[in-house]
């Protein structure tokens, strides 16, 4: 039996349909009603599904009309994390654990304080956590955030999702990431931390995040073992 949650199910399932041309480029694909009744499970379920295949672009939504799929995925089944997606909120609380190795309060070096635009006498959350999906290590965080921004940040929240601590217990809405992508050498810290041989490849995902305001609330180096690792992003032509 799956232990995958119901909507990551129908999503796989419908992403799978897609990718082997069950479903063709153009072609509407079955109401919410319909597939709430094919998956044996509610709208909601269904919804939840559907937008994550938008968000991939996979799935596009004409209002009136209902859905239509737009393309293919080119990420195989690894999982794809966007600019400004969480790692929860992408494959399910219940598939992800985290391991904190570090979360201490500090000044921040000049580069640091560059990136987050800190001035002076400003301290920062300096936090390296390994996060694991379905117990296997996937990535390697390194996140710095200034004080004076998120405020009241404690290890619990650590634990499962800082993104989500932001947005629901302090209010703040995530508006744009700027991310670079590139490929490593591995490090002592990443053969012991990611459980991999001295020959690995490493991809990299530095970020710096603005809130709606136009705060940067967050620097971060993220390092991932190659064979594990997507970054999918659609471009969109208005």
């Amino acid at each position: 039996m799956s232990t995958l949650p119901k909507y990551m199910t129908i999503y796989t399932d419908l992403k799978q349909k897609i990718n082997t041309d069950f479903y063709k480029i153009n072609e509407k694909i079955p109401t919410g009603d319909d597939l709430a009744i094919e998956y044996d499970c509610s709208k909601l379920t269904v919804k939840k599904a559907i937008d994550l295949l938008v968000k991939e672009g996979m799935v596009i939504r004409r209002r009136g009309s209902g859905s239509f799929i737009k393309g293919k995925s080119t990420n195989g089944g690894a999982i794809a994390l966007g600019p400004t997606s969480g790692l929860i909120s992408t494959v399910g609380k219940e598939h992800i654990t985290s391991k904190t190795y570090q979360f201490s309060i500090e000044k921040p070096s000049n580069e640091i304080a560059e990136k987050l635009e800190i001035k002076d006498n400003g301290y920062v959350y300096k936090i390296i956590r390994v996060r694991y999906v379905n117990h296997a290590p996937y990535s390697v965080e390194h996140t710095y955030m200034p004080l004076s921004v998120i405020t009241g940040l404690e290890p619990k929240h650590l634990e499962s999702s800082i993104y989500n601590y932001i947005r629901e217990e302090l209010g703040f809405k995530m508006q744009r990431a700027h991310v670079w992508v590139r490929g490593d050498k591995v490090t002592v810290e990443d053969c012991k931390l990611l459980d991999v041989d001295k020959d690995t490849f490493i991809m990299e995902v530095e970020k710096i995040a603005h809130l709606e305001d136009g705060r940067i609330f967050e620097y971060s180096l993220t390092r991932h073992d190659y064979q594990n690792f997507v970054f999918e992003t659609v471009f969109v032509q208005n």
